[in-house]
C-alpha cells in the first residue's frame, strides 16, 4: 500500500507470503533510520505494524533488515521483513552471527537501550537487523567504516563484506532452504505472484491504514 512518505509491498521473489519490503516514495540512498522526516518516521511505524500482522496472522516472528551499503548499480533505500517461524529466533542470531564472523565483518548485539537513530549519522552506511518475537526484539549492527565497502578475497577479487543476499542467505540457512536465499530462486508466474500481492496487500490493510 502507499502511504504518505512510503510504500509497502511484496518483492519479487517473496521468502515468505507475509515477505514486505518498505520502501520510501521519495528516491533515497540513505539508511531509513538516517532519514527522519523524509520517509524513515514512517517505516519504523510501519514495520512495527507489520510485525502485529505476522504475529496474529501468520503466527510467526518477524527478520527486519537494512542493508544501507552502496551497490555498483547504486542504493535504493528499503527495510527488508519476512516473517519466520515460532521458535527459530535464538538460531537465526546465532547463524546470522556466524555468517557475519565468515563474511569477514563485525556484526554486533546493540546492548543499550538507545535508539538507532541515536548511534547513526546521516552518512552512515550499515547493516542493521532485528529478530522480533512477541516478547522481545533483540538488536544488531555492523557499521562501516570510511571507504570500507569491498574486501579482497584470496584469489584477488573484491568482493563486498556485507554479501548482497546476507539477510536472505541467514534464513535460508536457518529454515534448511537453501532457494529462499536468492529472490531469483523464488520467482513465480505473473498471475500467482498478482494473486499472492493482493492477498497479502488485503491482509495488511487491516494494520496499516
Amino acid at each position: 500500500g502507499v502511504h504518505e512518505t512510503c510504500y509497502s509491498t511484496m518483492p519479487k521473489g517473496p521468502a515468505d507470503p507475509g515477505h514486505v519490503l518498505l520502501v520510501p516514495v521519495a528516491h533515497s540512498n540513505q539508511g531509513t533510520w538516517t532519514m527522519g522526516d523524509k520517509g524513515g518516521n514512517e517505516i519504523l511505524e510501519l514495520k512495527d505494524k507489520i510485525r502485529e500482522h505476522a504475529s496474529k496472522v501468520y503466527d510467526k516472528d518477524m527478520f527486519i533488515f537494512e542493508r544501507a551499503i552502496d551497490t555498483r548499480g547504486g542504493y535504493h533505500t528499503h527495510v527488508q521483513c519476512i516473517p519466520i517461524p515460532r521458535g527459530v529466533a535464538p538460531d537465526l542470531q546465532k547463524v546470522m552471527l556466524a555468517h557475519a564472523n565468515a563474511s569477514g565483518f563485525d556484526l554486533r548485539p546493540i546492548q543499550s537501550d538507545l535508539g538507532l537513530t541515536t548511534l547513526l549519522s546521516e552518512d552512515d552506511r550499515y547493516f542493521y537487523a532485528e529478530v522480533a518475537t512477541d516478547l522481545q526484539v533483540n538488536r544488531f549492527l555492523y557499521k562501516l567504516a570510511e571507504n570500507d565497502d569491498a574486501q579482497t578475497t584470496t584469489d584477488g577479487k573484491r568482493r563486498p563484506r556485507v554479501p548482497l543476499q546476507f539477510g536472505r542467505e541467514v534464513v535460508a540457512s536457518v529454515l534448511k532452504k537453501p532457494e529462499l536465499a536468492h529472490w531469483k530462486s523464488c520467482v513465480v508466474d505473473k498471475e500467482q505472484e498478482a494473486e499472492m500481492a493482493a492477498t497479502l496487500r488485503e491482509s495488511l490493510s487491516e494494520y496499516t491504514s
